[in-house]
């Protein structure tokens, strides 16, 4: 089928973008977006429609979306602002609304290029129609996501908060809303139900084991805001719908008149909150059916979780770095699997927990990989520039890092790798940026490793007393990971406390028995190493 608009011709036959008869430089999957777009130009297309159907089976964020339509757009000479071929609807989609010529058409029009089922694909679309006709009639719950998208992404529902208060209470309820369906559908692994699925039930009161059923969902959020004379409760609980109970909850009480300066604090302590419950009972569960013949997600989401729980040593890294490896032999599509991977690896031997013969070969391919499959996940972003930066390659990895969080500035793993990786190159600007992808994720598991790093790059610059505040926080923080108390140690004895830097390591000794003194060494400058052996810490 061809396309013409203006001087372009879009040829799905072909998969060629022309502009007066010369093929253009595009994209595979822009290629896709701008012909889906085409095809529907009739009506406005959902970006729930658009990211299901071209990204089918495959976990991505909003910004991976908006950064292909920005694509587009600049394909065709459009812009954001110009919108002469594709709108922004506010709150509901895009639609090309640039006068179309269509000729040649084919009998199978709807397919694209890279569908691997074809009939598959439309059947999704059909279905996509269909639940697109739902949402103009408020009726998304009759199209339940469980038995419709079946795949194996953890599917949460988050119900619109109960609200009993004046018109500030109302808005920071509407708020807190947004703010965790935001954030939870970033979180790889995680199809969260469209907002209109969870605004149908204000509207129609239902319980919560029918809510679930409808939606296909293992996980409410739900909540409550009310005020009583100048102050403000809130109270939100996560639910496991199958087992009918709590997983995690908090009520906190607040005065009106502050609600403004804590409101994104508020909301940063809430969805961070949310993920490390969630996967740590998917873990649980996944352990249970250990012998059964999981699903490369399964693998990636397990391995992805095993050094947080277990903490860092040869085995954990080891454990994570084959269940990755299982994953990816059971899709070897799966870009999230060759990036966590790759990142595995790399930091691995950072320190010194990976030193087998051809961990090097096998981090860089799989890296490469990642970016060949997928170059605009904000998530691969981080992993793979973060690994290229702990292999050495500061240029690549930084400005894959600073892709990252301009696609996704929620990122906080890329914005603590990317603050990390400019300190190593020199760039006072990394502390700014680690402490800030520390503070947008206040419990991340990660934050011990951050920290650790963050109390060494402050050392390096001299900056002795903060460093220790920052290593002393990230031990606290996690109590099985060696690193940050290593750095404590250094920091300590640069500080003239030899006594206290010989209990840091001592503790560190507690986690990994096997510390040997290179492990020490790797995280010591030269200057530095003469504090070390005046105070025979290296002994």
């Amino acid at each position: 089928m061809n396309f013409t608009f203006d001087h372009f011709e879009l040829d799905t036959t072909s998969y060629q973008l022309r502009s007066n008869g010369e093929p253009q430089a595009i994209e595979p999957q822009v290629f896709n977006l701008l012909a889906y777009l085409l095809q529907h130009r009739e009506r406005i297309v959902s970006k729930s429609e658009l990211m299901d159907t071209l990204w089918a089976g495959k976990i991505i964020s909003e910004s991976t979306l908006s950064s292909c339509v920005k694509a587009a757009r600049k394909a065709i000479g459009d812009g954001g602002k110009t919108q002469k071929y594709i709108a922004t609807v506010n709150r509901r989609g895009f639609r090309f609304i640039s006068p179309v010529r269509e000729q040649a058409a084919v009998k199978n029009s709807t397919m694209l290029p890279d569908s691997s089922d074809q009939q598959g694909g439309v059947n999704e679309l059909l279905r996509q129609s269909a639940l697109a006709g739902s949402e103009e009639n408020g009726n998304v719950c009759l199209f339940p996501i469980r038995n419709l998208a079946p795949d194996k992404r953890i599917v949460i529902a988050v119900l619109p908060f109960q609200c009993l208060g004046a018109d500030l209470v109302s808005f920071f309820a509407e708020t807190l809303y947004e703010e965790i369906n935001i954030h939870l559908a970033r979180t790889p692994g995680f199809l969260v139900t469209s907002r209109n699925s969870g605004a149908y039930y204000r509207a129609n009161p239902a319980s919560q084991s029918n809510i679930a059923r409808e939606l296909g969902a293992q996980y409410i959020v739900d909540g409550s805001v009310a005020s009583l004379g100048d102050r403000l409760t809130l109270s939100v609980k996560l639910l496991e719908t199958e087992s009918d109970r709590v997983l995690w909850g908090v009520r906190k009480n607040f005065p009106l008149e502050s609600l403004g300066e804590q409101l994104e604090d508020i909301i940063l302590n809430i969805t961070s909150a949310i993920e490390p419950e969630i996967n740590r009972v998917e873990l649980a569960c996944l352990r249970k059916r250990r012998q059964v013949d999981l699903a490369a997600w399964e693998l990636y989401r397990q391995g992805h979780a095993v050094l947080g729980l277990k903490g860092w040593s040869e085995e954990s890294f080891e454990e994570c770095a084959d269940l990755l490896r299982h994953a990816i032999a059971k899709d070897p599509e799966l870009a999230f699997a060759h990036a966590y991977l790759a990142l595995t690896l790399a930091i691995g031997h950072l320190v010194g927990l990976v030193n087998h013969d051809g961990w090097h070969e096998e981090a860089l391919a799989a890296a490469e990989k990642a970016i060949a499959l997928d170059s605009q996940d904000p998530d691969v972003l981080g992993y793979v520039g973060c690994a290229f930066s702990d292999m050495g390659d500061f240029f690549r990895g930084i400005k894959l890092l600073e892709r990252c969080v301009e696609l996704d500035p929620s990122n906080a793993q890329g914005w603590a790798a990317l603050g990390a990786a400019q300190l190593q190159t020199g760039n006072e600007e990394g502390f700014k940026n680690m402490y800030h992808g520390i503070r947008i994720s206040p419990r991340d598991n990660r934050i011990g490793a951050w920290g650790a790093l963050l109390a060494r790059g402050l050392l390096s610059y001299g900056r002795v007393d903060e460093a220790i505040e920052v290593a002393q926080n990230a031990c606290a923080f996690d109590d099985k990971i060696f690193l940050p108390r290593v750095v404590l140690g250094v920091a300590l004895a640069q500080a003239d406390q030899p006594e206290a830097a010989a209990r840091a390591f001592e503790d560190a000794r507690r986690i990994r028995p096997k510390l040997t003194i290179s492990d020490i060494q790797r995280f010591v400058k030269p200057e530095e190493m003469q504090k070390m052996q005046d105070y025979a810490l290296l002994s």
